[in-house]
C-alpha cells in the first residue's frame, strides 16, 4: 500500500527461509500509472487487491499448507498482525502459490496455486517498517521478508534473481518494462518445468527434479537404468555423494549453489547443473 511510515529498528530480519516454502517475489507497491499495477490480471487498478507474495517450493515432495498464515510485523509498534490464513492447499514440489490481496485473478500465472485474501483490508503490505512473516499451523517461522532494506516506493514488485536462490531486486531491473511476475520465473517460465540435458548421441534423456532443490532431487534416464553417477563443484572436484536410492539421490550435505551432475548408464554419459538453495 502506498504508505510511508517513519520508523525505529525493533528487530532485524532479513529474507529467510526454513524448510521447504520461501518467499520469491512481493509486489507491495503496485504502480498507481493505468493499469501498469493491475498484477492479478483482472483489468482494474487496485492498490489493495494488486498486492501479492508468491512462495515457491523448493523441496523434493509436494507441501500441505493447511492453516499456513501470513502476518506482518510493524516495527514502529512492535504489533504482529494476522493478514491471511490459507485455508487449505497443497503446493506441488517445485511449484508456486500466489496469495493477491483480493479482485478476481484473471490468467495462468505459470499454473501455480492462486488464493485472494477477501478482507476489505487485503494482506494490507506496508513499503516500509514492516516484516512479512510465513508461519506454518503451529507458529513455526518458515520465511519472512524485510522491506526496509529496499526502496519504499518501487512501483513494481521484488524478486528474487535468480529466482529462490538470489537477492531481491527491482522487477524492472531484470526484465525492462516487466514490473511482476506472479506464478513465474522472473522471464515468464513456470516454476514447475523439468530442466533437463540430452546426451550427445541422443539415445537417453537426464531428468533432474525438482530443480532448483532444497536437497533430493530425483534423478535418472528414460529408458536407461544409472550405472555410475559423480556429483562435483564448479570448479571440476568431485564433492562427496551418497548413492541413489529409488531414484532419489539426496544433497543435503551440500553448500547452497550449482553443482554438476555426471550420469553414465546403458544408453550413453550425460550431465546436468543443479542448483541447491534453501
Amino acid at each position: 500500500m502506498k504508505t510511508i511510515f517513519t520508523f525505529v529498528f525493533v528487530i532485524l530480519m532479513s529474507a529467510y527461509s526454513h524448510g521447504q516454502l520461501i518467499i520469491n517475489e512481493v509486489l507491495y507497491d503496485p504502480s498507481n500509472t493505468g493499469l501498469e499495477g493491475d498484477a492479478n490480471g483482472d483489468g482494474v487498478y487496485n492498490q489493495v487487491q494488486d498486492e501479492f507474495i508468491e512462495f515457491v517450493n523448493i523441496g523434493a515432495t509436494d507441501l500441505n499448507i493447511f492453516k499456513y498464515r501470513i502476518f506482518d510485523y510493524d516495527t514502529v509498534t512492535g504489533l504482529k498482525t494476522r493478514r491471511h490464513t490459507i485455508i487449505n492447499a497443497t503446493v506441488p514440489s517445485n511449484g508456486a502459490l500466489v496469495v493477491f490481496g483480493g479482485g478476481n485473478p484473471v490468467g495462468s500465472f505459470g499454473g501455480a496455486i492462486v488464493r485472494v485474501d477477501n478482507d476489505s483490508l487485503g494482506l494490507s503490505l506496508g513499503n516500509s517498517g514492516e516484516i512479512i512473516i510465513l508461519e506454518d499451523s503451529l507458529g513455526n517461522v518458515l520465511a519472512t521478508f524485510d522491506s526496509d532494506a529496499l526502496s519504499n516506493n518501487p512501483n513494481e514488485s521484488y524478486t528474487r534473481n535468480p529466482d529462490i536462490s538470489g537477492d531481491f531486486v527491482q522487477h524492472g531491473s531484470v526484465t525492462p518494462g516487466k514490473l511482476f511476475s506472479p506464478g513465474t520465473r522472473v522471464n515468464g517460465d513456470p516454476f514447475n518445468t523439468v530442466l533437463f540435458v540430452q546426451d550427445k548421441n541422443q539415445k537417453s534423456l537426464l531428468k533432474l527434479f525438482p530443480n532448483p532443490t532444497s536437497g533430493k532431487v530425483k534423478i535418472g534416464f528414460q529408458d536407461a537404468d544409472i550405472e555410475f553417477f559423480q556429483v562435483l563443484d564448479l570448479t571440476g572436484k568431485e564433492v562427496k555423494s551418497p548413492a541413489i536410492q529409488n531414484q532419489i539421490l539426496d544433497l543435503s550435505h551440500l553448500s547452497n549453489g550449482l553443482y554438476q551432475i555426471l550420469v553414465n548408464s546403458k544408453a550413453g554419459q550425460s550431465s546436468n547443473r543443479i542448483m541447491i538453495a534453501r
